[in-house]
């Protein structure tokens, strides 16, 4: 595999999946531009991968998902950092991080914080990022997504603030929610004559990284504990997200669930063209967004 001379995005880039995609996209010669929440762990996982691949080009951001506001800067920080290393593209978008919360908390945004982190953050950033993502030859975007989403349906016009509010289900909401938008977004984009940006949604499996014990304490804390330990590494996710990062001939792919490099077949939700239009309308209303033509 080979990224050499190709711009690769990683949100959630200073630990766990994230944090491992970094690394070896870094090693396989892309120049990596990594978000995090913390200045200093940023700062430490860039130390890091350079340790470990000196020859690495690799930028750390900083940005809170949880904000729109900070969400908008940060694509102009990255705009900025391409201009400043004379680059023009995009070419890989990797919509890494997520976060589970053991209560119902609102953003500055008056949005539930699992549902504004884990699927408007990757729809907001997207967008923005789509006029640099469609410089690329072959764009992808990527989002990291999870099993949790089968068995789980929901109403999107009340995601922002679910009346009854159980931290596992909203988790499921949102990583369905990632599907649904990585589906919808190739539906809209396919019509789009010359269009270069295809979507894809990885399910990790159960992987060894702290998540669910960020914002949750007690029973809750347990559980994923004991659920982490059984987990794969990170570098098995990694690989699925290089592959499609890398593999020639993926944009004309109809599959759109990925697991260990093969495609994976979603929910029937998942794949539900009503849901996931409403869906969109109802992220383009979060967002500020304009609703695509004929909507």
């Amino acid at each position: 595999m080979t990224l050499k001379n190709k711009v690769i995005v990683i949100t959630g880039a200073t630990s766990g999946i994230g944090f491992q995609t970094a690394m070896d996209a870094a090693s396989a010669g892309a120049f990596v531009i990594g978000i995090g929440r913390n200045p200093q762990r940023c700062e430490d996982a860039r130390l890091i991968i350079i340790n470990h691949s000196p020859d690495a080009h690799v930028i750390y951001l900083t940005a809170n998902l949880a904000s729109q506001k900070q969400i908008h800067s940060l694509a102009e920080q990255i705009q900025q950092t391409l201009d400043e290393h004379k680059l023009k593209a995009v070419d890989i978008l990797v919509n890494n991080a997520g976060m589970y919360m053991g209560k119902k908390v609102f953003t500055e945004d008056g949005i539930e914080t699992t549902f504004a982190v884990n699927h408007l953050a990757p729809f907001l950033l997207t967008h923005l990022l789509l006029p640099l993502l469609s410089q690329s030859a072959s764009g992808r975007v990527i989002t990291v997504s999870s099993d949790s989403h089968y068995r789980t349906s929901f109403t999107p016009e009340k995601a922002k603030n679910p009346s009854l509010f159980i931290g596992l289900f909203a988790y499921k909401v949102s990583k369905l929610s990632n599907i649904l938008f990585s589906n919808e977004f190739n539906r809209l984009h396919a019509s789009n004559t010359g269009e270069s940006v295809h979507a894809f949604a990885v399910d990790p499996g159960l992987v060894n990284t702290d998540i669910g014990m960020k914002e949750t304490g007690g029973l809750a804390s347990l559980v994923w504990r004991s659920r982490k330990n059984m987990g794969v590494s990170p570098e098995v996710p990694s690989k699925t997200i290089l592959f499609l990062a890398d593999e020639p001939g993926l944009t004309i792919s109809t599959h759109i669930y990925w697991h260990l490099c093969k495609p994976k077949q979603p929910s029937v939700n998942a794949l539900n063209p009503a849901l996931a239009k409403r869906l969109w309308k109802e992220s383009c209303k979060l967002t500020g967004l304009a609703l695509p033509e004929g909507y």
